[in-house]
């Protein structure tokens, strides 16, 4: 939840930070730990605020949008982190959450309808380029940054800046750290020794593990169905991305002419199309998969999922808590494309924007400055209250407690904010290291569109009419829910729809902009 040289050679981001790999790996030793009290003291960053002449005599309070399911401790945790914001720049944090189910339905809403809030979790894959050029995210300029975000300024790579750019302007903080969002499946490896299923190697594996699981465990459902993005079923195998994850445009990472098209009109998509429609009818996945707005991690970790697909970083998470939870359940991650290239993530895979109504800019950029670099912030709303959901190990690593699955590490959405300070989960380090150093070695590559931004000004009501498209005619056929060959409802009608929506008109136009990347790399 998704973006040449020679294959040998890492993305540029691994140059900054060849070690940090997810949300932990740091290549600079970590922060200190924070002290066991998190009661507000005299601080450096309140000295700094002082010196600076910015006036934060008034108390601010930064409605503040992120993404996911609200946990249980997450009102203890944030009445922690909110002693040390009013402590330290005078703000609180007022924090509302988009659960999964419906984010990029509402997303989008809350913009058009110009809904009062401050700060929100941006990325590529979440309307960041999108948002920009309809102006709803404030863009930010070198002073404002560095007189209100100095630390934020001074640690920040410069071609995070760059990346982060749209039509020359700045309208998010990336995150500071290397990462992959390539898709994985975990599933219940008790389920599977129980039926004595065979360890997962490809798609086909998986489809009858959910096949087994669905005729025998009633008590289970075996998935939510295909994977975000169809990340797992048919992008990844291709060795495709994208460049704005929610339009069916992609190009080959192995191919440096970046050639741009549309996925449907591939004779890959009628095979996953007619693999969806014969999955599905397994059972692998209810028919009102569709509509489904559970939270899949969470529905995994109570055990009413028998399998989940995400990132390794948000798996990892997920397995960590869950052998301290339910040690019995053997929770497995597999790469069902191991030998496929794949590229790290940019640094605007994550980060936070300031919303262009926000009246409170300047404390919300303090507010990032402290979440991002201040010790104790930053594991309050990565980790919890140290000693109650999780405890430090050593410099740069953390070991969760038990207390944790109220407060899952790195859980909450605090990915805008992500640094070279975070922890590596030590109950996990081992597998976390075992597979993204084999992916560094053997199958990351570099593309010239890596890092690309699409502009869509000059397209929008093709956009939106293709994303009606996408949600109307292409989601009945991801989920298998409808035959392929249906004359009324299948594959033929939503290549047609597509067309009549404008999607060569949105190719043309992508590809314009990106030709000019292409030639300067």
């Amino acid at each position: 939840m998704a973006n040449t040289k020679k294959l040998a050679t890492l993305s540029l981001a691994s140059l900054f930070a060849m070690g940090t790999v997810l949300t932990a790996c740091s290549t600079k030793e970590a922060s200190p730990s924070p002290s066991t009290s998190v009661v507000p003291q005299a601080s450096a960053s309140a000295t700094a605020v002082a010196n600076t002449g910015i006036d934060t005599s008034k108390e601010v309070k930064l409605k503040t949008v992120l993404l996911g399911s609200k946990p249980k401790a997450f009102d203890e945790v944030y009445g922690e982190v909110n002693k040390l914001m009013k402590q330290k720049i005078n703000a609180t944090l007022d924090i509302s959450f988009l659960d999964w189910g419906e984010y990029q339905q509402k997303y989008p809403l809350m913009f058009a309808a110009n809904e009062d809030f401050d700060l929100v979790f941006s990325a590529t894959w979440s309307y960041y380029a999108q948002q920009a050029t309809k102006n709803g995210f404030m863009p930010l300029t070198e002073d404002l940054i560095k007189k209100f975000a100095p630390k934020t300024w001074a640690e920040e790579p410069k071609v995070a800046w760059e990346q982060a750019k749209i039509n020359g302007k700045i309208y998010m903080i990336p995150q500071n750290n290397f990462e992959y969002s390539y898709h994985m499946i975990g599933i219940r490896g008790d389920l599977r020794q129980k039926y004595n299923l065979p360890e997962l190697k490809t798609y086909d594996d998986y489809v009858n593990y959910l096949k087994v699981i669905s005729e025998k465990e009633k008590d289970f459902k075996p998935s939510i169905g295909v994977s975000e993005f169809n990340s797992v079923e048919l992008i990844q195998p291709n060795e495709w991305n994208f460049v704005v994850p929610q339009l069916p445009i992609v190009y080959k990472v192995t191919e440096a002419t970046g050639k741009l098209f549309s996925y449907v009109d591939t004779p890959e998509f009628a095979t996953f199309s007619k693999k969806m429609f014969d999955t599905q009818k397994t059972g692998a996945w209810s028919r009102d998969a569709i509509a489904n707005k559970v939270d899949k991690t969470q529905a995994f970790k109570d055990g009413k999922l028998a399998s989940v697909e995400w990132n390794l970083g948000t798996l990892l998470r997920t397995k960590s808590e869950m052998q301290t939870t339910h040690p019995d359940w053997k929770v497995e991650l597999y790469d069902l494309s191991a030998d496929k290239k794949r590229l790290s993530n940019p640094f605007i895979n994550n980060g936070m924007s300031i919303h262009a109504g926000s009246k409170n800019y300047e404390r919300a950029l303090m507010a990032i400055d402290l979440l991002r670099y201040d010790p104790e912030i930053h594991d309050l709303t990565n980790y919890g209250i140290k000693g109650k959901h999780y405890e430090p190990v050593g410099k740069d690593q953390f070991k969760p407690l038990p207390a944790s699955a109220d407060f899952p590490p790195s859980g909450t959405d605090p990915w805008g904010w992500n640094s070279l300070n975070e922890r590596l989960d030590s109950t996990v380090a081992e597998e976390t290291i075992k597979f993204t150093e084999n992916w560094k070695k053997t199958v990351t590559v570099n593309h010239p569109l890596e890092t690309f931004t699409f502009d869509d000004s000059k397209v929008k009501n093709e956009v939106a009419a293709v994303s009606n498209v996408m949600e109307t005619y292409g989601k009945p056929l991801f989920y298998g829910l409808v035959d392929p060959s249906d004359a009324g409802h299948g594959l033929q009608i939503f290549k047609d729809k597509l067309k009549q929506a404008g999607i060569d008109k949105i190719v043309a136009e992508m590809q314009s902009q990106a030709d000019p990347v292409i030639a300067k790399k």
